[in-house]
């Protein structure tokens, strides 16, 4: 339902603080799910709605007496989401989705860098392959090998997650709403009986629940997996944005015991329970403007067909080497302008709202700040929430804006358009403070 809104590491048996595994590498990671897992997670949906409201007899936990974390280096997490089929060892799964974590307690910064599966690279005492068969190859560690073979950035720990659950997570948290750039729809998205389920969804903001959200980060349209990329980190921060703004967090939280028992199975990591409760609480507080969003798009790879006749990616190592800067050092938050891009910026602003002279005011406003307004106009439609669209694939100026203007960084959308005399389109929504 929508609305228009190296060494092996020691496996160590996870209890109840495990699931905030769950929460947190479901705020990183969107893995593609088998076709009859979406049965399990409707069923999990109610199982986990029941303990949530009480009807369970144990009592809910107090967290209160959780520490801070003590470390002083930087961590890197990789997170693995496999593609697991049921009734399959997930050891022989492939990584459908690989993203890399950083943390920086000092710097209170961290990073998000997603690698696309088809990136065909030399794999430690394999040769080439793509980097997504290292799981199949040698499980978490030999892909932690791999990962860090290739992008020479150290990797501590590991999260393997089977994302079967995820989808009754999401239900649980009341959804997540995210823009959709464009207007969708997929004839032959897979249904649960090997077939088809056409998957649509028009442009606009949306609230998506679970299963909605998964298709949303599923579907081929855009034939690309750097679309699916985007899409998946879109829903990330938009997870991220829910446990921080509302009282999602308070209500699932305390009944973590229970929603473990349906999500057994599903969780691998060499982090220890403190750790993680630690790192979670450490990433939801950390900053917007000293995330880095990464991802190993376009710019950074180049298509090839293998001898075999297999379609892969090459990397650009010089592209791979500028990402990788970005995702460890993300600008400084104070002053925002040394993280702008230079030159001017361009762009157009639009009045999604019934409020007369809001562009106008707006417009005055950023042109004050060194922006240069192309043209105001009315939105073809009325936008609940304000929009960033950025033209240029350039986090530093979408974050900029976005701090401009007091939003969050989920505000922000990237069509990437070489062609448009605009770097970025602000449509202002009913949510829209004036500065």
């Amino acid at each position: 339902m929508t609305s228009n809104l190296s060494s092996p590491r020691r496996r160590r048996r996870l209890n109840w603080f495990a699931v905030l595994i769950v929460l947190g590498a479901a705020l990183l990671v969107l893995p593609a799910v088998g076709l009859l897992a979406l049965r399990v997670a409707s069923d999990l949906s109610q199982r986990m709605e029941q303990v949530v409201n009480g009807s369970d007899s144990a009592p809910p936990l107090d967290l209160s007496a959780i520490g801070v974390w003590q470390g002083q280096e930087r961590i890197t997490v990789l997170l693995l989401g496999i593609d697991q089929r049921p009734g399959e060892d997930p050891n022989f799964a492939r990584a459908d989705t690989i993203i890399l974590l950083t943390l920086d307690p000092l710097e209170r910064a961290a990073g998000i860098l997603s690698i696309p599966r088809d990136l065909y690279v030399p794999l430690p005492d394999r040769g080439q392959d793509r980097i997504n068969t290292a799981h199949v190859y040698g499980g978490p560690e030999y892909a932690m090998r791999a990962v860090e073979y290739n992008l020479g950035i150290p990797i501590h720990h590991y999260v393997r997650v089977n994302f079967t659950a995820l989808t009754a997570l999401i239900d649980l948290l009341g959804g997540v709403e995210i823009y959709n750039d464009r207007d969708i729809y997929d004839p032959t998205y897979p249904d649960d009986a090997y077939g088809y389920e056409p998957f649509a969804l028009p442009a606009g903001w949306h609230v998506l629940d679970g299963r909605t959200a998964l298709k949303y980060a599923r579907t081929r349209h855009g034939a690309s997996d750097f679309d699916r990329m985007r899409r998946q980190q879109q829903i990330v921060f938009a997870l991220r944005e829910k446990l921080r703004t509302t009282d999602a967090a308070t209500k699932v939280l305390p009944r973590i015991p229970q929603i473990l028992q349906a999500l057994s199975g599903t969780i691998q990591t060499d982090l220890d329970t403190v750790e993680i409760v630690q790192l979670a609480l450490m990433v939801k507080d950390i900053p917007d403007d000293r995330i880095a969003r990464v991802a190993i798009d376009e710019t950074a790879v180049q298509p090839w067909t293998t001898p075999q006749g297999g379609s892969v990616l090459i990397p650009i190592r010089e592209r791979v080497r500028e990402l990788r800067e970005w995702f460890y050092n993300p600008p400084a938050s104070a002053p925002m302008e040394a993280s702008a891009p230079a030159g001017p910026i361009r762009i157009a602003i639009q009045n999604g709202t019934l409020r007369a002279g809001l562009a106008a005011g707006t417009k005055a406003y950023l042109e004050g700040r060194g922006f240069i307004v192309e043209g105001i106009a009315d939105a073809p439609a009325r936008y609940s929430r304000t929009v960033i669209v950025d033209y240029r694939g350039k986090p530093d100026m979408g974050r900029r804006l976005a701090a401009e203007l007091g939003l969050p960084l989920t505000s922000v959308v990237t069509i990437s358009d070489p062609n448009s005399p605009l770097d970025a389109l602000v449509i202002l929504g009913d949510d829209f403070q004036p500065r």
